[in-house]
């Protein structure tokens, strides 16, 4: 009777294996996506990050999955041609949902890391005028932009975009300062302003002549790494006399012999002495020079003993990273507010394990450790709080321990003894409770 029964069911309904597989309704899914897009942040939108690449496989799964994470992945739009930008304003017209998605757009030239041509700047602004109710973040990069670009009108369109808080020029040449402060002005929520690798074509008046952006009161943060001294001597007048800069980034070119060049480093630095509470500073040291040498720099160059509103540093130094830089401008700080600081050393992503060796040995041989141990032992850094110095590594890039160091545990023994390391050397600050030692820009695969 069982016999006949089973077979029954059989005959019915197919065998166990031939029935379909369940699948999730709809809303689950979408809220699996949503719940995956949660974590993606698009200032870190880089290849390898894991959030995007997980985002991406969604998209693959089925049709359904892909049409809820179509939006997700257009938080940022890159442009390159005026192409682009045309395609942009037609989805924007079939796909009005859109408007509200687009957070952050990048205008570029065609070719990556190679400067060229962006015609199509000034038909982003006439199109697109009104048409990204999101956009947070304008990126210009990789681009020459030249003065027939954009039309003074397209200033004017940039108006729109009235919750724009960011915007970042990266490996740039602009046409003059005046070109770049009517960029600036156009922007009227702007509060951050990042500049990185940009030169200026044609300076025909000196930068203190330009008037300055109607905004530069707004500005509370500035990044502000290798660029022209017509363009450092400009963002000085604007830290100067109408912002009020709380968080300054500032870096000088490796190519630049930092002993023998002017002082315009510590005119800018000097220039937000005053109100920069969070600093962080980019440098590619020279190792060959002497410890009198790096000092006499650095007093010059890095001086931060009148930033008494400082309360927290972060030091990157970049291959060969020469540590004696450390404590000498460490020793010179006289704010006693300082509640946090960092020094993360720059591995590059072909000579990874060779760079943490380097490091490791230099810290072994040279006295540097024990050095800033006992300056952060002075009562100018008594308010740092638990955790508060720090330690470590970074990469600009999301890749896996593996990618950077190989197979096997070669990672895993340098971080055992780099944390060996801290604690034997910074005996003082371990004992307070306030060092910690970290690896940023990594990941582990699984």
């Amino acid at each position: 009777m069982k016999e006949d029964a089973l077979t029954g069911m059989t005959a019915a309904g197919g065998s166990p294996q031939d029935a379909p597989a369940p699948r999730l309704p709809t809303e689950i899914c979408g809220r699996i996506i949503d719940h995956v897009a949660a974590g993606l942040d698009i200032a870190y939108l880089l290849d390898g990050n894991p959030h995007l690449l997980a985002l991406r496989s969604c998209a693959l799964v089925c049709r359904d999955w892909y049409y809820h994470t179509w939006y997700h992945l257009r938080q940022r739009v890159h442009l390159r041609d005026r192409d682009n930008v045309r395609s942009l304003s037609r989805t924007l017209r079939d796909r009005p949902r859109l408007r509200d998605v687009v957070q952050q757009v990048i205008i570029s030239g065609r070719a990556s890391r190679q400067q060229s041509m962006v015609q199509h700047l000034g038909l982003f602004t006439a199109m697109l005028a009104g048409k990204l109710l999101a956009l947070q973040t304008i990126t210009i990069k990789d681009a020459e932009w030249t003065v027939g670009s954009m039309r003074m009108e397209g200033f004017g369109y940039l108006a729109t975009f009235n919750l724009v808080r960011h915007l970042e020029i990266i490996n740039v040449t602009v046409p003059s300062i005046a070109h770049l402060a009517h960029l600036i002005s156009a922007l009227p929520g702007l509060s951050f302003l990042r500049l990185l690798v940009v030169n200026c074509s044609l300076q025909k008046h000196p930068a203190s002549l330009v008037s300055l952006p109607l905004n530069s009161a707004n500005l509370d943060s500035i990044d502000v790494r290798w660029v022209a001294p017509a363009i450092e001597e400009f963002l000085v007048r604007i830290i100067q006399e109408a912002s009020r800069v709380r968080c300054l980034e500032f870096g000088v070119a490796s190519e630049v012999n930092i002993v023998s060049m002017g002082s315009r480093s510590q005119t800018l630095l000097d220039a937000g002495a005053a109100s920069v509470e969070d600093l962080q500073l980019w440098i590619s040291p020279n190792l060959s020079a002497s410890g009198s040498t790096v000092d006499a720099a650095v007093e010059r160059h890095y001086n931060l003993s009148r930033h008494e509103s400082l309360w927290r540093l972060e030091i990157n130094l970049y291959h060969p990273f020469g540590l004696s830089w450390i404590s000498h401008i460490i020793s010179r700080i006289t704010s006693k507010h300082l509640m946090a600081m960092s020094v993360m050393f720059c591995i590059r992503a072909d000579h990874a394990a060779d760079d943490v060796d380097r490091v490791l040995t230099m810290m072994e041989e040279d006295n540097i450790l024990v050095q800033l141990d006992d300056t952060l032992q002075t009562e100018c850094f008594a308010n740092i709080a638990p955790g508060g110095v720090c330690l470590g590594f970074d990469h600009d890039g999301w890749l896996s321990y593996q990618k950077l160091f190989g197979e096997g545990t070669s990672f895993r023994e340098r971080c055992n003894q780099w944390d060996e390391l801290m604690i034997r050397k910074l005996v003082g600050c371990n004992g307070r409770g306030i060092l910690t030692y970290v690896v940023q820009g990594l990941y582990e695969s699984r």
